[in-house]
């Protein structure tokens, strides 16, 4: 028996999107085994001063002395040797904690509404020790969806992962005049992960099947914590690897089905 034109355009799509994540899986295998390799290297910075003169390269645990010296403010442009780019101090989730003024912080404050042991449910944070999670939370900010709500909407810019803390989304994708549900992702699970590496626009819309709170790491966070902790940043890549595999997997079954 034939398949309809809605059918077929819905089995092409599923096979675009299995090819696209497992590219991404093998570009993450590749990368966490590039991050455990580099973990002995430090990374340095340097900082251009309200005296228009850049002192440096120093490491991590000099610049946040210097921010707690007054020396580095929330402006002070920041270079890291990694990136080969300028920053504002403020946009380092290591830094903001350290200064005075921390308070307005967009990231999640180390005693914030997302604790470590809600971490504890994801089993990509299982092997993680209690100051790892702590330390994750730092470069995460706290998403709450209401049901029927979108957390993200097809074509929009991808930026950031999402960890489901607690309640359910689901992503679907409309073909034609149908409807069709790709994937439910309940508390302890995480998506997004392909369009934050990869910096895309999104495939599919994702909505709030119930009162839903997400931990968000934008692209920028995630960059910063391959920096300053690979030792951390190593497993999870490792981990979203495993996560994809399993689903490009699942996607062929429904493909040849």
């Amino acid at each position: 028996m034939f398949e309809s034109a809605g059918g077929l355009a819905h089995s092409k799509t599923l096979r675009d999107v299995g090819k696209g994540r497992f590219q991404v899986a093998r570009r993450l295998l590749l990368l966490s085994v590039m991050q455990t390799e580099c973990l002995q290297e430090v990374e340095s910075y340097k900082v251009w001063a309200v005296d228009n003169m850049v002192y440096g390269p120093i490491e991590l645990q000099t610049l946040i002395e210097w921010v707690q010296e007054g020396r580095v403010t929330l402006q002070t442009w920041v270079h890291t040797a990694s990136r080969n780019c300028w920053v504002r101090a403020k946009d380092f989730p290591s830094l903001r904690e350290h200064f005075p003024d921390a308070a307005d912080t967009v990231y999640l404050p180390r005693h914030g509404a997302i604790t470590a042991e809600e971490l504890r449910r994801f089993p990509v944070f299982a092997r993680l020790s209690m100051r790892d999670l702590q330390q994750f939370l730092r470069f995460g900010q706290l998403q709450q969806a209401g049901v029927g709500d979108y957390v993200v909407e097809k074509g929009a810019p991808c930026d950031a992962a999402y960890f489901v803390v607690s309640g359910e989304v689901r992503a679907r994708l409309i073909v034609g005049h149908e409807e069709a549900t790709l994937a439910r992702v309940s508390e302890g699970g995480f998506f997004g992960e392909i369009g934050m590496l990869m910096q895309s626009t999104r495939t599919a819309d994702v909505v709030a099947e119930s009162e839903t709170r997400l931990l968000r790491v934008t692209a920028q966070a995630f960059q910063s914590m391959i920096a300053e902790i690979p030792q951390l940043a190593a497993p999870l890549l490792y981990a979203m690897a495993q996560s994809m595999a399993h689903r490009v997997a699942g996607d062929d079954e429904k493909v040849w089905k």
